[in-house]
């Protein structure tokens, strides 16, 4: 048996200190306000098995408050933040309990993020391949890319490519050798041969 000696509210009311005693020793689990009161725990004698269970929820209020650390310093995919977490030594259980809770209030958005991800690296001169495979290599799924790709059909990317080229040559070069160089550098930057060519025309 168990004994529950104490239940206090911790962090600001979001979780549950629980204090307790097994085979004499003492030990202190922290769970989400929402499994706290699903659990409708008091101060008494519980069953062997509620220490198991409480000792996953400690675990899974932990992945919760590091994981709104990590979306607290910006746009995160569920797979990156996944990572981050295990790496902080959250077990992949705990990790994958904590994103969904995360996605569920919001927290976590990837179409939301990836579209000011997106947003960003428009800012930056760049052409819409390039912004795809850069949110890809940042995990980002198959739904939020959708967005982002449906989004950037929408985009004129013509001007944007002309920045890119006077930003970084000054204009269409004369040089034939210099001209082939600045088309390479364009389409690296991810924008096609139709947007180049017009870039050069309205340069």
């Amino acid at each position: 048996m168990i004994k529950i000696t104490s239940i206090r509210a911790s962090d600001g009311g979001a979780a549950a200190r629980i204090d307790l005693k097994q085979d004499g020793e003492k030990h202190c689990f922290f769970i989400l306000r929402e499994d706290a009161i699903r659990l409708s725990l008091e101060a008494g004698e519980y069953e062997d098995s509620l220490f198991s269970e409480l000792e996953r929820l400690d675990g899974v209020c932990k992945a919760v408050k590091s994981g709104r650390r990590i979306l607290g310093y910006g746009a995160n995919s569920s797979s990156a933040l996944r990572a981050k977490l295990i790496r902080k030594g959250i077990s992949r259980e705990s990790a994958e309990s904590a994103i969904d809770i995360l996605a569920s209030e919001s927290g976590l958005d990837e179409e939301r993020d990836a579209m000011r991800l997106c947003e960003l690296q428009l800012q930056k001169n760049l052409g819409a391949r390039r912004i795809i495979s850069y949110l890809r290599g940042r995990g980002y799924g198959e739904n939020a890319l959708s967005v982002v790709t449906e989004h950037l059909r929408s985009v004129d990317f013509t001007p944007i490519c002309r920045r890119s080229l006077e930003k970084k040559f000054g204009g269409v070069p004369e040089d034939a050798l210099e001209k082939k160089k600045c088309i390479d550098y364009l389409i690296r930057q991810g924008f096609s041969y139709t947007e180049v060519r017009r870039a050069f025309e309205n340069s």
